[in-house]
């Protein structure tokens, strides 16, 4: 199975505090991690769990020092191919993120920098053939049309392969853009900015304008998706999230949850079974520090082994 990822790649500066602290305070670290970070980051270091995918990834980075041991990384850590698009005199976009141990909540400062997002041209140029993907990933970034014209012309160089996209925030082009790919993942940000308070409410709405597979997450709620197959009556399946007795990093979560969710649809081609296993893996993430998830590899590869009987 061969994905492609387009969107953001970034370096996590990670600080654990006890608290967040309150304005103007002076507080000690309880520890501090350097690590890959931004959407196309994270899920592709989720999909490097999976053993029977490859996984490409297209990003933008300036040719700081940094950058310069990403694509090494990417491949020999995680088994990831990068595309890099290099932008001369420029740093990688970078985020940092206080991590209260007291309320397992992340803050993050995200600092782009001069470096642009991607544009069609950057992508077009970058990768020679688009049409071995089985999958391929978008972010719905801050410049909004030229990520919708980028899905439209994915759909007509490669109208086989199933486009998704991660909407984390309202940009241009929104509405117009969950009736070009074939999955949108919506954010409860995004959902409560459109005046939605639950799940049901956000698809049920949302669903009305568009009759390609939605997917909204939730966080402890868990997810639901609305989906309408062969112009018959629509479906809206939900899963609850899966509790966990202590949350040590909630960083990435949810790009754990759609790299689950993108493997068990390549693998299943059941949206249920793929929501719940979507949350199954972003609970687990819940409990390790890192995406890697070290300390539950035994559980990961027991969810993997039952997905692949179901």
């Amino acid at each position: 199975m061969n994905i492609l990822l387009i969107g953001n790649l970034c370096k996590d500066v990670v600080y654990e505090v006890a608290e967040y602290p309150k304005e103007d305070a002076k507080v000690k670290s309880l520890g501090k991690q350097i690590r890959i970070g931004g959407n196309a980051g994270n899920i592709a270091i989720s999909l490097s769990h999976y053993a029977d995918v490859n996984v490409h990834c297209c990003a933008k980075i300036g040719d700081c020092f940094y950058s310069q041991g990403l694509p090494n990384e990417m491949l020999s850590k995680y088994r990831t191919n990068l595309f890099p698009v290099i932008e001369n005199n420029h740093e990688i976009p970078e985020s940092i993120i206080i991590d209260s141990s007291r309320t397992s909540t992340r803050t993050c400062f995200h600092y782009r920098g001069s470096c642009n997002d991607l544009t069609v041209k950057n992508v077009l140029d970058t990768i020679p053939d688009f049409t071995h993907y089985n999958w391929i990933h978008l972010e719905h970034r801050r410049n909004g049309l030229e990520v919708l014209n980028l899905a439209k012309c994915l759909k007509l160089k490669c109208p086989k392969t199933i486009i998704s996209i991660d909407i984390e925030k309202i940009r241009d082009g929104f509405e117009e853009m969950l009736n070009v790919v074939d999955i949108a993942i919506i954010s409860k940000e995004v959902c409560k900015e459109l005046g939605y308070s639950n799940i049901q409410d956000s698809l049920s709405g949302l669903g009305s304008i568009t009759k390609n597979i939605l997917v909204v997450t939730w966080g402890d709620c868990g997810a639901g998706a609305f989906v309408q197959q062969n112009n018959e009556d629509s479906k809206l399946l939900l899963c609850g999230a899966v509790q966990v007795d202590e949350i040590v990093d909630s960083i990435g979560a949810g790009d754990s949850f759609s790299a689950a969710f993108i493997y068990a649809m390549l693998r299943t081609k059941l949206v249920k079974e793929s929501l719940q296993f979507g949350c199954q893996i972003a609970s687990l993430k819940l409990q390790c520090s890192g995406m890697l998830m070290c300390n539950k590899q035994a559980e990961l590869q027991a969810a993997i082994e039952a997905l692949a009987i179901s």
